[in-house]
């Protein structure tokens, strides 16, 4: 499950998100649009805090569906 789908579903800030793990913000808000990916330490907590429903997996299926999504745009405008 991605982290955004985690917080809505459960009806948590992105703030308390943070505070919860102890890093930032604005952090927390690049995980979730995917411009940038978690240290493997805090993915560890995130994994924790959300009782498994986030992983290190759901980071990584965000990165390649961006990735192809770019990467489809990219070839759209080639045509």
């Amino acid at each position: 499950m991605q982290l955004k789908d985690y917080l809505r579903e459960h009806n948590i800030h992105s703030a308390e998100f943070a505070e919860r793990l102890g890093v930032s913000h604005g952090g927390v808000q690049k995980w979730i649009s995917g411009e940038r990916f978690p240290r493997p330490s805090v993915i560890a907590k995130i994994y924790s805090e959300t009782d498994g429903e986030v992983t290190a997996n759901d980071f990584a299926a965000q990165q390649i569906q961006q990735h192809q999504e770019q990467h489809t745009q990219v070839e759209q405008k080639k045509l």
